[in-house]
């Protein structure tokens, strides 16, 4: 089972979706992965839905802010890693060459937060839990299961994260030349290289997203029913079957049905 009472230092321990219409996400995500939501008022007068699976959390969404609106950011998941102490972890990213948009802040007793930003251009968040640890159940179907660095220039990017966080890095020795990152020993995350596969230039450096579920051609049709789509083919490596799918309302993320998981 994937049920998390805490993580380690480095770990992914959450994903939230910024969406341009809460009340239509909220709708897509309970047909896609059978999500209830938990509303919680913001100091914005919006709202915070928490996604659960059964009684647990497992993510979140909320409406576009209003500087992310002035800024043209388009909905789009964001993913958390923890750490033990978000000021020291903020001040290294920095001294290695990451960049801070968001210094660290209090969430309402919640943890405390910074956005960053890798030498890559990659937008991450770090999370120091205070009574909100993460997801409190990861892996399953219908939860969080993979975080995958999408950029150009994975060698400086890795090289970053082992520096900041300690990742254990591992890169294959042949094609498409997949970089993985494991804190203590487990699995934790994914780096893609976009140029060896000529991406165009202007897909921006990411960190995305991915779900387990059951069955991967169901869920793509309930995708296509409810208003998404399919941004490519589905695509079977040794662990599953994936596609990466934008939502009715633009944002991006991967479904994934997996053929065993490292709990």
């Amino acid at each position: 089972m994937g049920i998390r009472n805490g993580y380690d230092e480095g770990i992914f321990c959450w994903v939230e979706l910024a969406t341009s219409d809460a009340p239509a996400a909220k709708q897509f995500y309970n047909t896609l992965l059978g999500w209830q939501f938990q509303d919680f008022p913001m100091e914005t007068g919006d709202i915070y839905a928490m996604a659960h699976k059964g009684e647990r959390p497992v993510a979140a969404l909320y409406p576009l802010m209003p500087d992310m609106l002035e800024l043209n950011i388009p909905p789009h998941w964001q993913s958390y890693i923890n750490v033990k102490d978000v000021d020291t972890t903020t001040q290294r990213w920095q001294a290695q060459g990451g960049t801070v948009i968001r210094p660290p802040f209090d969430v309402e007793g919640y943890g405390r937060m910074a956005i960053v930003k890798d030498p890559t251009d990659a937008v991450v968040s770090l999370w120091q839990a205070g009574s909100h640890i993460g997801a409190r159940v990861v892996n399953e179907v219908n939860t969080f299961c993979w975080a995958e660095l999408q950029t150009r220039g994975v060698e400086k990017a890795a090289e970053f994260y082992k520096s900041v966080l300690g990742w254990e890095i591992e890169t294959e020795d042949k094609p498409p030349f997949y970089t993985t990152a494991k804190v203590n020993g487990h699995m934790n995350c994914g780096m893609f290289d976009m140029d060896k596969v000529n991406l165009p230039p202007e897909i921006p450096s990411t960190w995305a997203v991915y779900f387990n579920v059951e069955n991967l051609d169901q869920s793509l049709e309930i995708v296509k029913s409810e208003g998404g789509r399919a941004l490519i083919e589905p695509v079977a490596i040794d662990v599953g079957r994936f596609v990466s799918i934008a939502d009715p309302q633009g944002a991006v993320l991967t479904i994934m049905e997996l053929k065993y998981v490292d709990d």
